[in-house]
């Protein structure tokens, strides 16, 4: 598979099966979890965020409840994520952070935790 495709997939991205066979890459053997943390991490260490910078919740707008990873500096990344309150998705209920001194192990907490592989990666199987 491309970079530019499993950048793609990678951020939440979706291809229906017609535009995946015009690529060219359907069927595709299993993608291994340590491939894909070495093209997030590599990613992570070119623009300093992934799969898109930080936002800060604005009280009022629904509390977006996805991670992200951000370059802070060498041998500093951190994986940051919110929350919303039970009872109201437009209220914040709490924002976590985790560091990492290197760029492959914020890559695979964010594959592990963010994007739930191994596993599905939009049909692809993740091993």
């Amino acid at each position: 598979m491309d970079d530019e495709t499993l950048t793609l997939l990678l951020r939440g991205g979706h291809l229906g099966l017609a535009e995946r066979v015009a690529r060219g890459i359907w069927p595709h053997p299993p993608l291994k979890v340590r491939d894909l943390a070495r093209h997030v991490a590599r990613l992570l260490r070119r623009d300093g965020f992934f799969p898109r910078r930080w936002e800060p919740h604005r009280p009022g707008e629904r509390v977006v409840e996805r991670g992200v990873l951000e370059r802070r500096g060498p041998l500093r990344y951190v994986y940051r994520a919110q929350r919303h309150r039970a009872d109201d998705p437009t209220a914040l209920a709490e924002v976590g952070e985790r560091r990492f001194l290197l760029a492959r192990g914020a890559a695979r907490h964010y594959l592990r935790w963010e994007l739930r592989l191994p596993g599905d990666l939009d049909g692809w199987r993740v091993e």
